[in-house]
């Protein structure tokens, strides 16, 4: 799987990782001139353009590759995500590009086809290419409920009010959640897109034991998200003495 292979590819990961930290133009400083701010700007785009173009040859080098594959398409949805194409022309082909390496890699390596329809549907979304990118998640789901996929096709459902589609998607992916977390994962996308008020009424569809569940859980992370509000609110003032 896709997942496993990653560990052969640290240096990618960790260029990865620095991207997503400086993703958002950094703030000017209060004395920086607005052309100060734009190099900033365009100082960061070019790093994403540079690595995109990096992962672009590597995946075009590797036909097949799936690892290849899926990382050219997620540098492509940056560009999208961070908005650098708002701010400057790309290549109209690049989208097409990394749908036949991730198709490419889908016939080569069967078994990832789930990962790869995912990071396809992500992509087009992005690039507001709607129904290919709805079609591609529902294929990755189809393929093997997984969590990436449902996340970007029930917030989907959720904008466009498709209450029926996301109880149906809903249905489907919950039993395959394995671990306590992607369950409440779930539960909670599921209660959101119901647009119900309660999770008895939003969640009926799981069970009284699954949104016993969801309410313990949310209670105790609420509990925990107040005590570090809390903990956070006491340090500030012992900084600014």
């Amino acid at each position: 799987m896709i997942i496993r292979q990653l560990r052969h590819f640290g240096t990618f990961a960790a260029l990865l990782a620095s991207l997503v930290l400086s993703g958002c133009p950094p703030k000017p400083k209060p004395d920086a001139t607005p052309g100060q701010a734009t190099n900033a700007s365009g100082a960061n785009d070019q790093k994403i353009v540079d690595l995109m173009e990096k992962m672009r040859a590597r995946a075009l080098n590797a036909p097949g590759g799936a690892v290849e594959a899926a990382d050219f398409a997620y540098n492509v949805t940056q560009l999208y995500t961070q908005g650098v194409t708002k701010r400057r022309p790309i290549s109209p082909t690049l989208v097409d590009e990394a749908v036949k390496c991730l198709d490419d890699a889908r016939m080569a390596k069967p078994d990832d086809a789930a990962d790869l329809l995912a990071r396809k549907g992500e992509m087009l979304l992005a690039a507001e290419k709607t129904e290919a990118g709805v079609g591609a998640l529902r294929g990755s789901m189809a393929e093997r409920p997984n969590l990436r996929a449902f996340k970007l096709l029930v917030k989907h459902y959720e904008t466009h009010t498709l209450v029926a589609e996301a109880e149906a998607l809903c249905k489907r992916a919950l039993p395959a959640m394995t671990s306590e977390q992607n369950r409440y994962v779930v539960l909670d996308e599921c209660l959101k897109a119901s647009g119900a008020p309660t999770p008895e009424a939003g969640l009926k569809w799981a069970g009284a034991k699954e949104v016993s569940f969801y309410k313990a859980r949310k209670k105790d992370l609420d509990a925990r998200t107040a005590a570090a509000s809390k903990a956070k609110a006491k340090e500030e003032p012992a900084e600014k003495k």
